[in-house]
């Protein structure tokens, strides 16, 4: 009876080695992509750290990324970077709320419209390639040297990428889907609400990361210019003084806010259209 015990459990034992041994090649096979990428990035910042240990690269220019990480944590604990980062947070926010809300709008209208984009889609084209920050004088001009002019100019560089990527959304539709919800008798509420819109969800997505994108871009730079408040006036003092340590350390949290955009949408887009074929393959 006792070796018939011990039989089991060793026999017990094996099958947990092989069930944990099992479970462990399907994570790395499933997450293969992700851990190449933490690979590379390891790869990349443990040569850094070594060069500059090693007083092969200027540790001045290029600080030891452990030095980075414990400065930006530091700065977190002692509340250095929390002010800023909430008013670059706030101006992200607004512009992409103000800016991408109109974009939204209008790339509707336009790509739902024909006569509509005929009339204003050769404007669009005008404006769209002109660099925002060259229209920052006749910004400060109009809305002075406050909030407004700031909020205006992250709003304009979300605008146009919501815009753009929503019309054509809209203009990818297949008509055979309008065609049949016409002839089950649906109104053009119907029409938006069931083809329109959802149709066009996947290029609204990818026109909502380009938004946040350029907004946040757009706050940076806005934020170096008038260098009172946000994390770009972080960068810049950090440029002008030297401490470059300070300057990855914002830049590392600005990275950070990309990256959890990107991982935020992702999740809206596996919500909101689980029938896309990305979503399907992921």
């Amino acid at each position: 009876m006792a070796n018939l015990d011990a039989v089991r459990e060793r026999s017990t034992k094996r099958l947990k080695i092989d069930l944990r041994q099992f479970s462990l090649a399907e994570y790395i096979a499933r997450e293969r992509e992700h851990l190449i990428t933490l690979g590379l990035v390891a790869g990349f910042l443990l040569v850094w750290e070594a060069l500059s240990r090693l007083g092969k690269i200027s540790p001045i220019i290029f600080p030891a990324p452990s030095l980075i990480l414990r400065t930006f944590v530091d700065s977190f604990v002692n509340g250095a970077f929390t002010k800023d980062l909430v008013i670059s947070l706030t101006r992200i926010f607004s512009g992409v709320l103000v800016g991408g809300g109109a974009g939204l709008i209008m790339g509707l209208i336009m790509g739902w419209s024909r006569s509509t984009r005929k009339i204003l889609d050769p404007i669009v084209a005008a404006l769209h390639p002109v660099p925002k920050f060259a229209l920052l004088p006749m910004v400060l001009i109009i809305f002075g040297l406050g909030e407004s002019s700031r909020t205006v100019m992250v709003s304009i560089g979300a605008f146009f990428p919501m815009l753009v990527n929503t019309m054509t959304g809209v203009l990818q539709i297949n008509p055979t889907y309008y065609e049949v919800v016409e002839n089950y008798g649906a109104t053009k509420l119907d029409i938006f609400r069931k083809v329109v819109l959802p149709g066009s969800l996947p290029y609204v997505m990818t026109g909502a990361r380009l938004s946040i994108k350029s907004a946040m871009t757009i706050t940076i730079g806005v934020e170096m210019v008038f260098g009172n408040t946000g994390l770009g006036s972080i960068l810049w003092l950090a440029w002008e003084t030297m401490r470059l340590v300070y300057m990855y350390a914002a830049l590392l949290i600005v990275s950070i806010i990309g990256l959890g955009s990107v991982l935020l949408l992702d999740t809206l887009k596996k919500a909101l259209i689980p029938w896309h074929h990305e979503n399907r393959l992921a």
